[in-house]
């Protein structure tokens, strides 16, 4: 039976955007943690390397027994946790700075303890004030660094564990690092003439001089947050997303096998298997924090097409109770299924108000948290267990006091509208689209201002 050679292109195109996409997920693929995902990329190395050079500036470094793509720009990654959830803290980012100093020379197997030994003595050279040894505070932060190496890949435990060593100080587990792993965690290390100030900055310019390093940033920005919103660019940003959305929505499409959303308030990209969502999500959090934001999206009507409106407190306070509250009905049938930890009512609170501010779905903090547009992808569904904390209009749903974007911010009446010149504007606009649209399709979208 002959294969239609179509269906072969279909196939490793789709082959090569799940590459891609397990790289944009997770930028540290090892055989040994990650053996599927490696084993595509290794397959398609040279096709990633040349295209995440090509469209994002990105560099991709393929050896024997892990993948590393090193990211430039507005990608930051999510804050280090530990496996219970916990952020790491500076004292665990120590650890794991210290430990990673070990691990770059060629030890051999090794045990914990005597690694804790090695890793006092490079504190002490450092000028460090770091002893895993000297109570339990330090030990469990010790151990943190260590279990997320060994999630990395960059460590193998042997024999025992590592949380019989956080358990226990005279338990000693035996681990075995891969070195070549371990030098590719870290990847932009300062210079030796870097001060903290300098060394941050040069990792966050947001509005570059040039048109094509602009455009890059740009694509980098659409490709590594889930909303792109215009009002939150600088004004140069903004204008470049105006001229080249289209043709920077092509090139990622056909990097990462995404679709791209275009919005009168921003842009975003949608990936076919959301590797990089944290919703929907089966544990605790996650059902706390989805039916929250729909509540929410029903009662406020985010969009229309402001970019953001305003959470009231009570109104939070209420659904937040009736999701998570002690007398909520899910903490009883998460306590009867054989899941995860079910954190108590103030903490699983404060995780899923983090968890959709990591989304950019609520923006602000206490007392000033906003919904914003995107929050009503996830659907628009008010519960009735929440009571209604405003009434003042025909069906009897809270409208939003003020909204992002829609009027001036001091409360003074906004100025005439100007049929004339808002038609002109829209003009501009539609033959702006036009002219891009034109451009996007004259040749590989990808190949215009990409070499970084």
């Amino acid at each position: 039976m002959e294969t239609d050679i179509h269906s072969e292109d279909t196939a490793l195109i789709g082959e090569r955007q799940a590459a891609a996409r397990a790289l944009m997920a997770r930028p540290l693929l090892t055989e040994r943690a990650h053996s599927a995902e490696f084993s595509l990329v290794r397959s398609h190395a040279e096709w990633l390397a040349q295209r995440f050079h090509r469209v994002l500036g990105y560099r991709l470094t393929v050896a024997d027994d892990h993948a590393r793509l090193v990211k430039r720009g507005p990608g930051a990654p999510a804050p280090l946790a530990r496996s219970t959830g916990a952020p790491f803290t500076p004292r665990t980012h120590t650890y794991l700075a210290l430990v990673l100093a070990v691990l770059v020379e060629d030890t051999g197997p090794i045990g914990v303890r005597a690694l804790a030994v090695r890793l006092r003595e490079a504190a002490r050279e450092a000028g460090i004030d770091a002893d895993p040894g000297r109570g339990l505070g330090e030990r469990r932060a010790y151990c943190a660094a260590l279990e997320l190496l060994v999630e990395l890949g960059a460590l193998a435990e042997t024999e025992g564990s590592i949380g019989d060593h956080r358990a226990d100080a005279t338990a000693d587990a035996r681990l075995l690092p891969h070195t070549r792993v371990a030098r590719s965690v870290a990847v932009h290390l300062p210079r030796a003439g870097d001060d903290p100030d300098s060394f941050l900055a040069a990792a966050s310019v947001s509005d570059p001089d040039g048109d094509n390093q602009g455009e890059l940033l740009l694509r980098r920005l659409l490709a590594e947050t889930a909303v792109v919103y215009r009002e939150d660019l600088p004004d140069r940003q903004r204008d470049r997303l105006s001229a080249h959305q289209w043709r920077a929505a092509a090139a990622l499409s056909n990097l990462l096998g995404c679709d791209v959303e275009v919005r009168a308030e921003g842009v975003a990209l949608i990936l076919p298997d959301e590797v990089v969502a944290g919703l929907p999500s089966d544990d605790p959090v996650g059902q706390v924090a989805l039916s929250l934001i729909r509540h929410l999206s029903g009662r406020l009507h985010p969009g229309r097409p402001v970019t953001s409106v305003t959470v009231p407190d009570r109104e939070l306070d209420a659904a937040l109770e009736a999701f998570c509250g002690a007398d909520a009905p899910e903490r009883a049938e998460w306590a009867r299924t054989a899941g995860p930890e079910i954190p108590d009512p103030e903490r699983l609170r404060g995780r899923a108000l983090t968890l959709l501010a990591d989304l950019g779905l609520l923006r602000g903090g206490p007392g000033r948290w906003r919904l914003t547009a995107a929050a009503a992808r996830y659907g628009a569904e008010a519960d009735d267990r929440v009571p209604r904390i405003q009434d003042n209009d025909h069906d009897s749903r809270t409208q939003p006091s003020r909204t992002s974007g829609s009027g001036q911010e001091d409360g003074t009446p906004e100025s005439p509208i100007d049929p004339r010149g808002d038609l002109n504007r829209v003009a501009s606009v539609l033959q702006a689209v036009a002219n891009e649209k034109v451009s996007a399709t004259s040749g590989d979208p990808g190949d215009r201002n990409g070499d970084g």
